[in-house]
């Protein structure tokens, strides 16, 4: 898995290339997934933090973004020989959370009026810098934490599975996602950095604006 490269484009206002400068709270960025150098899918993201530690964002309900399909358009889960981009937008307020140095980022989720919906873990190949802002790759398996964090399930442990199925992981990468979501789940429920701050009561600016895919994300 790397990241598409690019010449940069020419960036819309509060948009800018990530080279070697860290974006300041309130900077729109995009957050693709990125597999074998071709993009899976791209959003638009509000920078919440990027600098030691970890990197946070926020991603407002009716931003657009664009998600893979089938050629036939057909909604599109695991990679294969080809795909397209469809449009989407948004649902939720979700603020994504990823700890330097691990493979996996935290999401709160919340539905209307900030009533918390749970917490999200996504296992995924880490978040880097890209010419657009940064890039990762989603690695199927999931885990779903109740809003006060009393239980938690796996998810899409069959999406894990379709992905060995195919080829597209070992079954040492499997369990390597496994044993991530495990140290992922204890990291949270300790509340250790950087999730010994109360995620749960943070709010966005109402200036920062809904973020726009930028021309050239490709």
């Amino acid at each position: 898995m790397c990241g598409a490269q690019g010449s940069g484009p020419a960036w819309p206002a509060k948009l800018r290339p990530a080279s070697g400068k860290m974006y300041q709270p309130g900077d729109h960025a995009a957050l693709r997934e990125v597999w074998n150098g071709r993009v899976w899918s791209v959003r638009p993201v509000v920078v919440v933090h990027d600098g030691p530690g970890y990197r946070a964002m926020f991603i407002p309900p009716g931003t657009p973004w664009k998600r893979p399909r089938t050629l036939d358009d057909r909604m599109m889960r695991v990679p294969s020989a080809e795909w397209m981009l469809g449009d989407a937008a948004w649902e939720n307020e979700v603020l994504r959370i990823s700890p330097a140095g691990e493979d996996y980022s935290v999401a709160l989720i919340w539905k209307g009026a900030w009533d918390l919906y749970f917490w999200y873990i996504n296992l995924e190949d880490r978040v880097r810098p890209s010419p657009f802002g940064f890039d990762y790759m989603d690695w199927a398996l999931d885990v779903v934490v109740a809003p006060d964090m009393s239980e938690w399930r796996m998810k899409d442990e069959d999406e894990l599975e379709e992905f060995v199925d195919a080829g597209l992981f070992t079954p040492q990468q499997a369990t390597h996602v496994r044993q991530t979501a495990e140290r992922a789940i204890a990291r949270l429920l300790a509340r250790e950095p950087p999730f010994d701050i109360r995620w749960e009561d943070w709010r966005p600016d109402p200036g920062w604006g809904i973020p726009q895919i930028p021309e050239q994300w490709e």
